[in-house]
């Protein structure tokens, strides 16, 4: 069975996703701050080098705990799917969602 009218959440969404945009220009976020005036005491006469690297052991393990950490993840995410996709075979080879079973 069809709907034929939009539900009253999409309805709903669609109405708040249009006050966002209508209201955004008068949001306060989005009005121009006057620029503070402060004095620069630094000097200007090097700009400082900025490497980027960890600085010590502890940040550099940290770094390589969290790439496996991901790896791993995705890891198990992609054998969680292989086996949502072999369900979904055996259950299509028997016809389980066919309207005409015999």
């Amino acid at each position: 069975m069809i709907k034929k009218r939009p539900s009253f959440f999409l309805v709903a969404l669609l109405f708040l996703l249009l006050l966002a945009w209508i209201s955004s220009p008068f949001c306060l976020a989005q009005l121009d701050a006057k620029p503070a005036v402060t004095k620069d005491l630094q000097d200007k006469d090097k700009p400082e080098k900025i490497v980027a690297a960890p600085r010590d052991a502890r940040e550099k393990t940290g770094i390589w705990v969290f790439a496996v950490w991901m790896w791993i993840s995705v890891f198990v995410i992609v054998f969680f799917l292989r086996l949502k996709i072999k369900e979904v075979d055996r259950l299509y080879g028997l016809r389980f969602y066919s309207t005409r079973k015999n």
